[in-house]
């Protein structure tokens, strides 16, 4: 009975399971899948989070009076907006802190550069999300309660309303914040992010040009007010796709004289690099500000003082003074996490994952840990862009990729349990297929469409389409020009997780008469390799948990998108059903009716795993580190649900008791700008 409803659901959304390719009379089941997660916590109301409102008095770090009375700084409550947002005490765990300390952060990453409107990283990990602020928030979204989960948190932007028709969204900002250095954050702000950067082609925005609800435009009505106007009818679903990473604003009083709109003197180029990695510092709206940057060692940020947040008792945030990155390794973010030298650690690295656990159950471990839903997922990306080269090898490989068999033998191929254990021994690992990770709130196992291991069905799709070993040397000739299938695959070395599922991909497709060439890029080279296009086939962690987030990085929603089906000069050559999944996309966000959302990413479930958009590998939790000392670190806050662990646990009402309190490196001290 229960396979018989299975199919009939398939069947609803129009496609029949048991045609899915020759040979298979139906669908594979997923496997049965453990949960590991371990999260308890009490769920609230969206304004038990924060409000915004003027208070009576306002408070600020004590090394500020100095400050203010020398005339550095104006008053506090100069610096704040007439209604800050006020974090409420009752919903934090561990209630109002004190101010000072250090928080000490361990990454992988390296800054690219400053400029986020062009798209650049500030090296992950969490040193991003503490300089940038974005209109709306996801993060917290975690502790809401069912029946107040109507979208996005509010941030710079206070509130929204649409026109009757869905077809106008008004959004008014905090008024009276302040940029770091001490600019208005305004409309010029939003009407230079939107109009400047993501409507501009020639930028590599985090929004592409036109995929915002597909076409909006921009009207500025005053200093905080402005709205979007919409081609068609939209829903509450678009502005989720104006949180981090995507709807965060940049210092447009500082990059207008960069931009090839406002300087003729100046290119794109110019643009891109207008605030390199060791500029600092530069002007945020986040918490903290970067004052220095030691290369391949060290980013020190300081207490942002024109941050627009207090506590409820007028407490200007963070609590915090200083912030540290560290520059080593990702595997070492556990590491030292674990050691006690190292104050957090989103444990993503598999490889760790025993022993982390093993010794943070120690009652005199200086961190506590606890295991999340699996939101971590690899997958193998294949170049489908067969008009965007010019070299014949290519194009014919490219050929191959469009070839649903072929697609089909690579996941035959791949032995995803082994995979799994040569990442951590135990039950961590499940199988990824390509769709929505297990631990998404869309996900259903029911519209993934499973091929399980199996190298003879591989080797029979292979030779269907003419790939035979035609000398012999144990590698698959191809058809069109005799030469062996060879695949660079291209994957970041820094990340041994990574670099374990390339040795075990490597070694299982040799065994079907794949050869792949693995080809290493550095995190900072990557993400502008992979925007160009510029690659075969790529083995990477790309996390599908929300079809809102990210979305240019995971469906074909525009010309730049996704990265590994570019358009080409006369278009895309699409794939059949690539139209259909840009239409769910739109339909998706033009309804807020949750059942038809759902019925929506079923079928955009299905359509992914059916077609193998990308060949998935294995999917694994996370598990949150963070030092015994630091306060209000909620116990519940999971390492991925709406957005990552260092937005979702708000790092701007983290504590540190003044007993426990690090040393500072720079005591006493805020940004200056020339």
């Amino acid at each position: 009975m229960k396979d018989s409803r299975k199919l009939a659901s398939l069947l609803a959304v129009g496609v029949c399971a048991a045609a899915l390719y020759a040979g298979t009379s139906i669908a594979d089941p997923m496997p049965e899948e453990q949960s590991l997660a371990g999260l308890e916590y009490d769920l609230i109301g969206r304004d038990d989070l924060w409000t915004y409102e003027a208070l009576p008095e306002y408070h600020q770090a004590p090394f500020l009076d100095a400050l203010v009375e020398s005339g550095a700084l104006p008053p506090v409550e100069d610096r704040l907006p007439a209604e800050p947002l006020v974090m409420q005490a009752g919903a934090m765990s561990a209630g109002i802190g004190e101010y000072g300390g250090v928080f000490r952060h361990v990454i992988g990453g390296r800054p690219e550069g400053w400029n986020i409107l062009a798209g650049q990283h500030q090296g992950w990990g969490g040193i991003n999300m503490a300089t940038q602020e974005c209109l709306v928030r996801q993060g917290p979204r975690w502790q809401v309660r069912p029946e107040e989960q109507t979208g996005p948190l509010p941030n710079l932007a206070k509130s929204w309303e649409w026109n009757d028709d869905m077809t106008e969204l008004t959004m008014h900002l905090v008024e009276g914040a302040k940029w770091s250095d001490g600019d208005p954050f305004d409309t010029e702000d939003i009407a230079f992010w939107y109009d400047d950067n993501v409507q501009n082609a020639d930028i590599n925005s985090r929004i592409s040009k036109d995929a915002f609800g597909g076409g909006a435009s921009l009207e500025v009505i005053d200093d905080y007010t402005f709205k979007f106007v919409f081609p068609t009818a939209q829903s509450n679903t678009v502005v989720e796709g104006l949180a981090y990473i995507q709807g965060c604003p940049g210092p447009s009083h500082v990059l207008k004289d960069f931009h090839p709109d406002y300087n003729a003197d100046m290119n794109y180029d110019d643009y891109l690099n207008a605030m390199p990695a060791d500029a600092v510092p530069i002007p945020v709206m986040g918490a903290w500000v970067p004052v220095e940057h030691k290369p391949d060692e060290l980013v020190i940020l300081r207490r942002n003082p024109y941050y627009f947040k207090v506590d409820s008792e007028g407490n200007q945030l963070p609590y915090i003074n200083e912030m540290h990155f560290k520059l080593t390794t990702w595997d070492d973010r556990t590491t030292q996490a674990v050691a006690g030298t190292g104050d957090w650690s989103n444990m993503e690295n598999p490889g760790n994952f025993v022993e982390a656990l093993k010794q943070s159950q120690d009652e005199n471990s200086p961190v506590s840990a606890k295991f999340g839903p699996r939101t971590l997922s690899w997958r193998i990306e294949l170049n489908f862009a067969q008009n965007m080269t010019d070299d014949p090898y290519e194009q014919e490989l490219r050929g191959l990729f469009r070839e649903l068999p072929f697609r089909q033998a690579l996941s035959h191929a791949i032995d995803r349990d082994a995979v799994g254990q040569a990442l951590a021994r135990g039950p961590f690992a499940y199988p990824y297929i390509g769709g929505f990770a297990s631990g998404s709130p869309y996900y259903d196992p029911a519209y993934s469409v499973y091929t399980p291991f199996d190298q003879d069905k591989a080797k029979e799709l292979l030779a269907g389409l003419g790939l035979e070993d035609t000398d012999g040397n144990g590698v698959l000739n191809m058809p069109g020009t005799g030469e062996d299938l060879v695949i660079d695959m291209t994957y970041k070395p820094q990340r041994t997780d990574d670099r374990k599922q390339m040795d075990a991909v490597t070694s299982q497709l040799a065994e079907v008469g794949i050869r792949v060439l693995p080809k290493t890029v550095d995190e900072t080279s990557f993400d502008p390799m992979r925007n160009a296009g510029d690659f075969s086939a790529i083995l990477q962690r790309a996390n599908f948990v929300l079809p809102t987030r990210e979305t240019c990085g995971n469906l074909p929603v525009s010309d730049i998108c996704p990265p590994f089906h570019l358009s080409g000069p006369d278009g895309r050559d699409s794939l059949p059903f690539e139209e259909r999944l840009t239409a769910i996309t739109s339909e998706m966000s033009a309804t807020d009716d949750a059942g038809k959302q759902t019925e929506l990413a079923n079928e955009m479930e299905q359509l992914l795993t059916e077609n193998l958009y990308n060949i998935g590998l294995v999917q694994v939790p996370a598990a949150l580190l963070v030092n015994k000392r630091v306060q209000n670190a909620h116990p519940g806050t999971p390492v991925f649900m709406y957005e990552w662990a260092e937005d979702a646990v708000i790092r701007e009402r983290l504590w540190v008791p003044a007993d426990q309190q690090m040393e500072e490196i720079l005591p006493g001290t805020v940004a200056v700008y020339e």
